[in-house]
């Protein structure tokens, strides 16, 4: 019987991928292990599916649930598109951007300001709807990338939460532990008998 051991491969690159990101300094290097990441997460879903050959009838319905979610999900879809985007294109798919403050409305559609007083760039008066202020630190970005005449910009939500950074690494980081879950739910359902 197949094991999962191929894609569990993948699944230790793309986190050694992520542990270099956190550290690099230089974009050149932090865009490759960037890229890399992107691969494996792909490899690491291609090889699932072919380890659950032995099991094809049960897998694929069961699966079902996870393809879905790799279409709607904002972050996860986002995952493969860039991956697609890299391997297919010459598109550029994470850039440096410098630290950024952002101030929106809490309930994300909307609101009211009565009076707004800023020094400086903070907020020192302030009466209205509830505000978010968001501060984003120097980073590598995430970049919108194209597919089949398609946009697909970095995520603003994952699993029904929103998701508030366009850093690449946080990005990885919650793909990593989508995919982290994916393997032990499958381990766990076709590989324990």
């Amino acid at each position: 019987m197949e094991n999962l051991k191929a894609a569990k491969a993948e699944l230790r690159a793309a986190k050694r991928s992520i542990d270099a990101m956190k550290s690099e300094q230089d974009f050149e290097i932090f865009e490759e292990e960037w890229r890399d990441f992107l691969n494996c997460i792909e490899q690491l879903w291609n090889k699932v599916e072919r380890s659950c050959q032995h099991k094809r009838s049960q897998f694929e319905p069961w699966q079902g649930q996870f393809k879905k979610l790799r279409k709607k999900d904002m972050l996860l879809r986002y995952l493969k598109q860039a991956r697609h985007a890299h391997n297919h294109s010459i598109q550029e798919v994470a850039e440096p951007k410098a630290a950024s403050r952002s101030i929106n409305f809490a309930n994300g559609t909307g609101g009211y300001i009565k009076n707004l007083t800023m020094v400086g760039g903070n907020i020192v008066n302030y009466q209205g709807d509830p505000l978010e202020v968001i501060d984003r630190p120097n980073r590598y970005a995430a970049v919108k990338v194209k597919n089949d005449g398609k946009w697909y910009n970095p995520p603003t939500s994952h699993l029904g939460n929103r998701f508030i950074s366009d850093s690449a690494l946080d990005i990885a980081i919650a793909g990593l532990e989508f995919y982290e879950n994916y393997i032990k739910q499958v381990e766990e359902k076709f590989f324990n008998e």
